[in-house]
This record gives structure tokens, sequence and C-alpha cells, in this order.
């Protein structure tokens, strides 16, 4: 029979005034109180440790950020270093050119086949010029890219940016924004790799019976990997008459992450 409100609070009021006794003659209710409780607020002891296993755990995550912003400077000093190598290229080519060009107009006099061999030498250098200057872009494109850094710019989608930094990164100059599929929903309707209906999403590149799923992460830790690893096998399971790869891509890599992708067969890039 249920109680209405009335008596419950008239249940309430008793168990309040002969608790205290109770309690006192019986030391077992007590015992039975606090298992209780237990099962349902943890331990005094217990909220210690785990306030600690939080501390060692946000301790941990500095080292790794420290470390990383360590080696991301590094890497910064490098480019740095390699620019400046190549701005003083410039100069010198520059030069020639300024030699080249003095040079054309003392020999303009000379034979048409001594002038058209110097045109020739004139256009070479200003397309090593313009491919030096291309090299460089894209390699700030991957730089900007893996790290997250992608800026919007006038008239590109992002699919255009991916699309940029991943001819560079794969060595592929057929990767095209059209072949780019971003934040692909996939879904396990039948269970085959995650538990049934479980959603996720996917990046793809979609080269008629190839597809490769990539995945971008800033910090990676070896779960990411074992999750990524995962999303490709079921792409590839619902894409049979596809071959499916895996690219994962992030800046340095700890050994971890580099072992756990070598046991799945992914390819990492960094």
């Amino acid at each position: 029979m249920m109680l209405d409100k009335q008596e419950l609070h008239q249940v309430r009021d008793y168990v309040v005034r002969t608790l205290p006794d109770l309690l006192r003659e019986d030391p077992e209710i007590a015992t039975t109180i606090e298992g209780i409780l237990a099962q349902h607020f943890p331990r005094r002891d217990e909220f210690a440790r785990l306030l600690d296993e939080l501390q060692l755990l946000r301790e941990q995550m500095e080292q790794r950020l420290t470390l990383l912003r360590e080696d991301m400077d590094r890497r910064f000093e490098q480019m740095e270093q390699r620019f400046e190598q190549m701005d003083r290229r410039f100069e010198q080519m520059e030069q020639r050119f300024i030699l080249l060009s003095e040079t054309m107009e003392q020999r303009f006099g000379q034979t048409d086949r001594t002038l058209l061999a110097v045109r020739r030498d004139a256009a070479r250098l200003q397309h090593s010029h313009e491919m030096i200057l291309e090299r460089m872009d894209h390699q700030e494109s991957w730089l900007n890219f893996v790290t997250g850094n992608l800026r919007s710019e006038k008239g590109k989608t992002l699919e255009d940016m991916f699309a940029t930094a991943l001819r560079y990164g794969l060595k592929n100059p057929d990767i095209t924004p059209d072949k780019i599929r971003l934040r692909q929903e996939l879904v396990d309707a039948e269970g085959r790799v995650f538990k049934t209906g479980f959603e996720t999403e996917v990046d793809l590149i979609a080269e008629d019976s190839r597809l490769i799923v990539f995945e971008v992460k800033a910090t990676a830790k070896s779960s990411d990997v074992d999750f990524f690893a995962l999303k490709v096998d079921l792409a590839a399971a619902q894409n049979p008459d596809k071959s499916v790869e895996g690219v994962f891509i992030s800046l340095a890599a700890s050994p971890a992450v580099q072992q756990r992708c070598a046991h799945y067969g992914l390819a990492l890039l960094g």
C-alpha cells in the first residue's frame, strides 16, 4: 500500500526521533547505514585518493605540453634557419640574374643563337626561383595543417587548404579539393566494429577505387591511434570494393604513438 505525503512525513519524523536511540542500543544498525552510504558516496580517504590521481594526471599533462612546446620551438627555429638560408640563396640568385641581364645587354649585338641561349638560361633561373617559392608555400601550409593553425583565406575553402597541405605531406600531386571529404558520418549499423548503431565521423580522400582515411592530432595519445584504427576498419568493412588506407598525422609523435601506428599498419606523418 502506497503512503500519502502526510504519512511519509510522519514516518520520516518518527525515524529521525528514534534513530539516535536505535544506534545506541544496536551498533550493527550504524554499520548497516554506513555501508549504504558508502555505496552512494565516496569515503573521505577515497575522495582524497581521487584528488591525488587528478593532480598527478594534471602534472603529467603539463609535462607533456612543456615537452611539446619545446619541440615546437626547436622546429620553428630550424624553419627560421632554413628560411634565412633561402633568403641568402635568393640574394645570390638575384645577383646572378642582374649579372646575366648585364651580360645579355653586352652581347645584344651577337648572333641570334647566342642571345637565345642567354634567354633560355634566364628562363630556367626564373623557373627555379618560382619553384623554390612554391615549395616554401607548401611547407608552410603543411606546418599550419599539422599544428591546426589553418587560417581562412579569401576565395579558399577548407577543402582547398587541406588539399594543398596533403599534396605536400603525402607527396601526391593528384590530390584536389573535390577529392577531400571532411566530417563524413560513419555509422556501425550492424555492429561490425563498434556497438550496433555507434556513430562517429571521418575525414577522407576519395580517389576512384581508393579511400584514404586521415586524422590530424596536434597532440596524440595511444588511445587516439586505437580509436582511429577502429574507424579505418569500419570504413574498410563498409567499402569492400575499395582499397582503404589509414594515415595518422601528428607532430612530434611519442614512441608509444609510433608503435601503435606500426601495430595497426597505419601510415604516420608529422
